[in-house]
């Protein structure tokens, strides 16, 4: 490696990069790194670094160090002691966390690789020693090199995760918990970055884990585990065209920076978050000649309570292998950094997102890709338990499952899109249940009813329906209280165009004649019609919520109830809408809000007021992963039977993570959402 001093250096000026925002002009300069550092006993390396910050006493923080054949250490930041550390495992990673429930008083939780057996190592630190404590019974596998490793705590759900690259070019997350006193952990999802992969950092407040491609450059990644897989930018490039060096060594996150330590340390850029601007490339240098660093891999970054460091583990030195470190405000001061307080680590914020649990979920669909949409929930008129999940699933058919979550029946009669359900229409040829959906094979409503005695569904529609619509997408029904009569309604999948039939018993089988038209203005998927108050609920998926009279001369007069724009509680796309009925006109109207991967409640009496927001997370106990991306929904407020005594949520899951499976139907118990949302 090139010899630096700690002189202002006035080579390298840095040149743009179209992915990396602006460029910096000034010249990079040097980084002046402490004499002599922490020393290392043999036969240790020093390879990764973080900081725990002591509880009671900051002055007494320490250094935790992947030591590679020597274990992971311990040292006293300001004087290098030695304190009790763990050896048999070979480390080459290490990340602190906090507000970790089976970790120290503060939460302490501490993660290392172990690199002969590609597992991870979970710990606590015990402030009496200090000393690591182990957490877990037996390590996690990770099936492969470990590359790079990182923590994430999300402020949506301040559950801890754990990054991992790995050799293959996966960047796999696991879920970290806290069961019985003990750490355990379970990989929820792994993403395909490139073979190149290594250190990784995260940035909590913007939900982001970036990613170092040694060949490549520095990749940004949504870090929620429900987050969309393919959401990833490259926020510089290596080589010829960018400005992250030859390769990528090691990355560090602190205070809304991103630092990238380039080509074996001879370089470090510091990047602002979230733009991913470069704003300064800095020289790490020695004090002295013979005090030169050798291969800088990897840093850290972070506040220790007393002081704010960076971390440089050098194994290769003049000196020998020992961690290194260097102040962080000469690092704010050169990148013309905001001036902000140190950020303790410990002081963590509580969850952002009000969340429930699935309790069950059913089959996944039997195709791959975006299948499963809209959901009706049929209630069994005697044994409520048996009551029925209908499922269009739009490049088959229409599914239908029993409340364990199990598939009782297909019914591949085309790509069906939409469901609804009214249950004891009378067409004048007595009771009947009528299931709708929109069927986008043959461009026409299908009807159905069921046969309470073998849970089966079977086709009731008067020979096609076609609904002359290009592409029949969104539908929902209405049984109107002023006559009784019984409605489907049907949107286009562009403009929003609407078109309302009346259904009609001939000869024993079920039609529908045409008695509206009107446009909602852009393209709308999710509805549903209020059958009490007369009201028709529309989402536009980029637009809101619409408030319309059900009734067929209700005309196309509106009242927008929320929005996606500037003050609503809405984000692009709005999707499935469903109602939760309650006595006196009370209730509830749940929207998916798709593009937050949240669900979005609003009152069904009065003007529709907002109520809130809340997310479908994952059931670490029963290994259900959480929902995101959902299309449709359906709600009841009718008991099911001893498993959901207060009525039931049910959401498509649009990205089945855990285990990466095919779409799938999450199942959440009412009084969850109720108790959560203090409802």
């Amino acid at each position: 490696m090139r010899i630096l001093f700690a002189t202002l250096a006035t080579a390298l000026a840095v040149t743009g990069c179209g992915d990396a925002g602006h460029a910096s002009g000034d010249a990079a300069v040097s980084l002046a790194v402490d004499s002599p550092g922490i020393a290392v006993a043999a036969p240790g390396e020093a390879l990764g670094a973080a900081v725990w910050v002591d509880p009671s006493d900051p002055s007494r923080s320490l250094l935790v160090g992947a030591a590679g054949a020597g274990g992971l250490v311990l040292r006293g930041l300001s004087d290098g002691a030695e304190h009790g550390g763990v050896v048999g495992i070979q480390s080459d990673f290490v990340a602190v966390g906090y507000g970790f429930a089976a970790g120290d008083a503060g939460g302490t939780l501490v993660v290392a690789n172990d690199r002969g057996s590609s597992r991870l190592y979970l710990f606590t630190i015990d402030p009496t020693g200090p000393s690591l404590r182990p957490l877990s019974d037996a390590p996690l596998a990770v099936d492969a090199e470990v590359t790079g490793l990182c923590l994430y705590r999300s402020p949506t759900s301040a559950r801890t995760y754990a990054f991992v690259s790995d050799g293959d070019g996966m960047l796999q997350q696991w879920e970290l918990s806290a069961q019985a006193g003990k750490a355990t952990g379970r990989r929820v999802r792994q993403l395909p970055l490139g073979a190149g992969i290594a250190a990784c950092a995260v940035d909590d407040a913007s939900q982001y884990v970036y990613v170092a491609d040694e060949a490549v450059g520095i990749w940004r990644v949504a870090a929620e585990p429900e987050s969309d897989a393919s959401d990833r930018q490259l926020v510089d490039r290596s080589g010829p065209g960018g400005r992250a060096g030859e390769e990528v060594k090691g990355l560090a996150v602190y205070k809304g920076a991103l630092l990238a330590l380039l080509d074996e340390g001879e370089k470090l850029n510091v990047y602002t978050l979230p733009e991913g601007n470069l704003t300064a490339t800095l020289l790490p240098a020695a004090l002295t000649q013979d005090d030169a660093p050798g291969e800088l891999e990897s840093l850290w970054a972070g506040a220790t309570g007393t002081r704010e460091l960076l971390v440089f583990p050098d194994a290769e030195g003049a000196h020998g292998p020992r961690w290194r470190t260097a102040d962080w405000s000469v690092v704010a001061s050169i990148a013309k950094l905001p001036q902000a307080p140190p950020v303790d680590p410990r002081a963590l914020s509580p969850a952002t997102a009000k969340m429930v649990e699935p309790s069950r979920e059913t089959q996944p669909v039997d195709d791959h890709g975006d299948a499963a949409d809209d959901i009706a929930i049929w209630v069994h008129p005697r044994d409520p338990a048996r009551s029925l999940i209908i499922g269009a699933q739009k490049k088959r058919g229409i599914e239908v499952y029993d409340l364990s979550g199990r598939r009782l029946q297909l019914l591949a009669d085309g790509r069906m899109n939409n469901v609804d359900l009214r249950q004891g229409v009378d067409l004048g040829t007595g009771a009947l249940d009528i299931i709708a959906a929109s069927n986008r094979t043959h461009r026409s409503i299908s009807l159905y009813t069921v046969d309470a005695a073998t849970a089966r569904l079977r086709d009731i529609a008067a020979g096609t329906i076609a609904t002359g619509m290009r592409d029949p997408y969104g539908l929902c029904m209405y049984r109107s209280a002023r006559d009784g009569a019984v409605y489907v309604f049907v949107n286009n999948s562009d403009r929003g165009e609407f078109r309302q039939w009346k259904l009609e018993s001939r000869e024993g089988r079920v039609d529908a004649t045409l008695v509206r038209e009107f446009v909602v203005g852009s393209q709308a998927e999710g509805c549903v019609a209020d059958d009490e108050t007369g009201a028709l609920y529309v989402a536009e998926e980029d637009v809101g919520l619409w408030r319309y009279s059900a009734e067929p001369d209700g005309g196309d007069g509106r009242r927008q109830l929320d929005s996606t724009g500037e003050g609503g509680h809405l984000k692009a796309d709005v999707e499935g809408v469903a109602l939760f009925h309650a006595p006196a006109g009370q209730g509830y109207i749940v929207v998916s809000n798709q593009g937050a991967d949240n669900y979005a409640l609003y009152r069904r009496d009065g003007d529709n007021d907002f109520i809130g927001t809340f997310v479908v997370g994952a059931s670490d106990a029963l290994g259900i992963d959480g929902a995101s991306e959902t299309d449709g929904l359906d709600v009841t407020s009718r008991p099911l039977g001893p498993a959901f005594p207060h009525g039931l949520l049910v959401v498509q899951d649009g990205r089945n993570i855990t285990p990466a499976e095919r779409q799938n139907f999450k199942f959440v118990p009412w009084e969850r959402i109720a108790a959560i949302m203090k409802q």
